[in-house]
């Protein structure tokens, strides 16, 4: 597990007229924590787990991992060196490979014995209802399925942190709480530090310790986590 620090980040995106999207950002998720973010479109976020999965460089600021600089405007460590897990808002599934090629394909990078990726690779697909699923490819895959692989496929490697982007927006009912259930076990037994992205109250109540409310590119608020997800080692929030 890994402790996130972000300092003063700023970064401007854009082609021709640039957009301001992270304005001074400082907050800390403690190690083994589940932080949510919230925040209207356009005030950050996914842009923010971009920098601390080294996608995109800070233009101000630093993201240390238990006190190590990870990122800055002048360094940056590569994101396949940073041990994360990201399920993208976008899924970004590959389309060549079927279910199982997508963990084989995220197994095989992990310092795993073969026995241990076999297991892994199994507990993944029974856990997220793919294994009748396993040899058919994104394109033959509902909007649902799509987002169980994406969960499945971020879980799979040796991570230590866990990034989130809306991964839940394609399920509804039993399963959606079938899969919060199973994402908040392999978390907590792993102990990954997580960062989750949602417009939905109900997934900050059911995973996160706090919940960091962004605006406008800074952050706006800290809430309290709910009582009964507690239970993570240590604090987080924003710095004084």
């Amino acid at each position: 597990m890994s402790a996130i620090e972000c300092l003063d980040l700023a970064k401007t995106l854009g082609d021709g007229e640039r957009t301001a999207v992270l304005r001074g950002v400082t907050l800390r998720a403690s190690a083994g924590r589940c932080v949510g973010l919230s925040g209207a479109t356009g005030a950050g976020k996914t842009t923010l787990l971009r920098l601390i999965a080294g996608l995109e460089t800070p233009d101000r600021g630093e993201i240390r991992f238990d006190e190590i600089v990870v990122s800055s405007p002048a360094y940056s460590v590569p994101p396949a060196r940073r041990r994360i897990g990201f399920c993208f808002q976008s899924l970004g599934l590959w389309p060549h490979l079927d279910v199982e090629g997508h963990l084989d394909f995220t197994l095989a990078a992990a310092p795993f014995s073969p026995d241990d990726r076999g297991r892994r690779k199994s507990e993944l697909l029974d856990a997220f209802h793919l294994r009748d699923l396993r040899r058919r490819r994104p394109a033959v895959l509902s909007g649902g399925e799509k987002h169980l692989l994406a969960l499945a496929r971020a879980l799979a490697g040796d991570i230590r942190i866990l990034l989130l982007d809306e991964p839940f927006a394609g399920l509804d009912g039993s399963l959606k709480r079938h899969v919060i259930e199973t994402v908040h076990r392999m978390r907590r037994a792993r102990g990954l530090t997580t960062l989750l992205i949602s417009h939905d109250p109900a997934d900050f109540k059911a995973l996160c310790d706090e919940v960091i409310h962004l605006r406008e590119g800074h952050v706006a608020a800290v809430h309290a986590p709910p009582s009964h997800a507690r239970g993570s080692e240590g604090g987080g929030g924003v710095r004084p």
